[in-house]
């Protein structure tokens, strides 16, 4: 399978899930995910979790080691971690990226264009898809009692080889 169907089965899985869940209609969110920006086709065979944020948001200061741990633990063949940043102002996400001392990607989202395509409302929320592209979990607000749960999926998919 070449790359831009991978892409196009992620984001129509993801469309598709979101679809279930009252969300939009799968063919105009996975457009509207394409068009934004996201090449999850990148990640072919590989966790991916992708995770979305604001430099105004407590608990995403909270999230960031919790992910940033993840990806230390599991090898870049595992699991990748993305994160997307939503606000319009960027010298506000890199004070709070400094703060953090974070090393993972970063999406910039300043319009709210991906945010938007899946919708995404709280801060944050993670989306993690198996190795196949497909949206298993959805974990909106982040909560330290429960990363173990948070982590426990992840493990999941990537014993999903």
């Amino acid at each position: 399978m070449n790359t831009s169907n991978f892409t196009r089965r992620a984001m129509l899985a993801l469309g598709s899930a979101l679809a279930l869940a009252g969300a939009l209609p799968a063919a105009t969110t996975a457009q509207a995910a394409e068009a934004a920006g996201l090449d999850l086709s990148r990640y072919k065979g590989k966790v991916v979790l992708v995770d979305f944020w604001a430099s105004w948001c407590g608990p995403c200061k909270q999230s960031f080691p919790f992910m940033q741990g993840l990806a230390g633990r599991y090898g870049a063949n595992d699991l990748v971690v993305l994160t997307v940043n939503v606000d319009r102002q960027r010298p506000a996400a890199d004070a709070f990226l400094r703060q953090v001392r974070s090393t993972l990607p970063v999406v910039w989202d300043s319009k709210g264009d991906i945010a938007r395509a899946w919708k995404v409302n709280d801060m944050p929320t993670s989306l993690v898809f198996d190795r196949d592209g497909k949206m298993r979990f959805r974990h909106q607000g982040f909560f330290p009692n429960k990363a173990a749960e948070y982590e426990g999926h992840v493990a999941q998919l990537v014993r999903e080889k």
